[in-house]
């Protein structure tokens, strides 16, 4: 059970974040009102672990991997660990699942509106919908924040389609194959890969940049690489759905009321942008402190803080070396250490290795740099 000074807590947002954080609450014993209209976007989750996670995720596992590949040079570069694998979750699945557990709880209250919020002089939160207004003591907001100006945006366009040599072509994700066309000297763009099934994949263009682009700029690039590996005779019309983003790789602004939840309170890897992980961590230190405040700190470990935004700033700089960098890691680094690095699982020794992989005099002027 939680503080019984806390157990009314209303949730802006009604994304993965909200989602998950309004079950937990509910199930721990609290009663949440969850505002916003349903999520109904097509998202693969991606995550890393070393343990399972929960039992009701197991219905939208799309795969589990311990190899994954990166592309560089016209080379693959294969990794595989023993200790830790890579997840892929049908985000809309279990968007759907968490909405239906939801409905049958007492103890929620869904409202499928938008919300305006307001800070009341009382130290209470107006909330207000096209249909109702309430006040709330405890407000958490898990609606997307304002991306940093210091930080980088990952930009992606995903096609899931049929292909007839799926399994041929990967038995595990393609993590980042960076042997496609550039976009521009402000950004480093690579294809992501996940297979589906036996004759199926989902793939990405992603861009990391200082900016976005066409949407269309990204889906030509993923259009191009099916195209070239899949050599499918349904390649013209096997589209099974497309997803796109916009991730912030650094850090993020709150401006909204109340406190921030998921990608607002710091959920996504500065360097990476996987935010799954980082927002079940957030819910583990609130289920550790028995404090909601919790759910608003950040759940990643000062080193790897230090060594995201060292990343961060190396690429903000030249964004070229994005291929580099990651190619050093997958050429120098185990499967277990890329893996517990990816995981913030890793120590000062092995983040001392990962930096001595990496191209030296850029590090040593984003070091030394204000």
């Amino acid at each position: 059970m939680i503080d019984n000074s806390m157990t009314e807590v209303t949730i802006i947002g009604a994304g993965i974040s909200g989602l998950l954080i309004a079950r937990h609450l509910v199930d721990k014993g609290a009663s949440v009102t969850l505002v916003g209209p349903e999520d109904k976007r097509q998202q693969t989750l991606c995550t890393w672990r070393n343990m399972r996670p929960p039992e009701y995720y197991n219905e939208h596992v799309i795969g589990r991997w311990n190899t994954w590949q990166f592309g560089a040079n016209d080379t693959n570069i294969v990794q595989q660990s023993d200790s830790y694998w890579y997840e892929a979750l049908d985000g809309l699945s279990l968007k759907i699942a968490l909405e239906q557990y939801l409905s049958t709880q007492p103890r929620l209250t869904r409202i499928k509106e938008l919300a305006n919020t307001e800070k009341k002089p009382n130290q209470a939160f107006q909330i207000d919908t096209a249909s109702s207004s309430f006040t709330s003591l405890y407000l958490l907001d898990s609606r997307p924040p304002h991306f940093s100006a210091k930080g980088l945006i990952q930009q992606f366009y995903g096609i899931a389609t049929h292909c007839d040599q799926a399994h041929i072509i990967t038995k595990h994700p393609i993590l980042m194959d960076f042997n496609i066309p550039q976009i521009n000297p402000d950004s480093v763009a690579f294809i992501y890969v996940i297979p589906l099934g036996q004759e199926s994949v989902l793939v990405e263009a992603t861009l990391f940049g200082i900016s976005t682009v066409e949407e269309s700029i990204l889906k030509n690039l993923a259009q191009n690489w099916i195209k070239e590996n899949c050599s499918s005779k349904h390649v013209n019309n096997s589209l099974i759905f497309e997803e796109k983003g916009i991730i912030p790789m650094g850090p993020v602004a709150f401006t909204n009321n109340g406190k921030p939840a998921g990608i607002a309170a710091g959920s996504a890897r500065q360097s990476s942008g996987y935010s799954l992980r980082g927002l079940e961590r957030q819910i583990k230190q609130f289920e550790d402190f028995n404090d909601l405040t919790a759910l608003s700190h950040s759940p990643y470990s000062s080193l790897s803080t230090w060594m995201d935004k060292l990343f961060l700033k190396v690429i903000r700089n030249n964004p070229s070396l994005g291929k580099p960098i990651f190619s050093a890691m997958g050429q120098s680094l185990t499967g277990d250490q890329f893996a517990a690095f990816m995981a913030d699982d890793f120590s000062i020794k092995d983040g001392l290795k990962i930096i001595r992989a990496l191209p030296k005099i850029p590090f040593l002027r984003a070091l030394v740099s204000k």
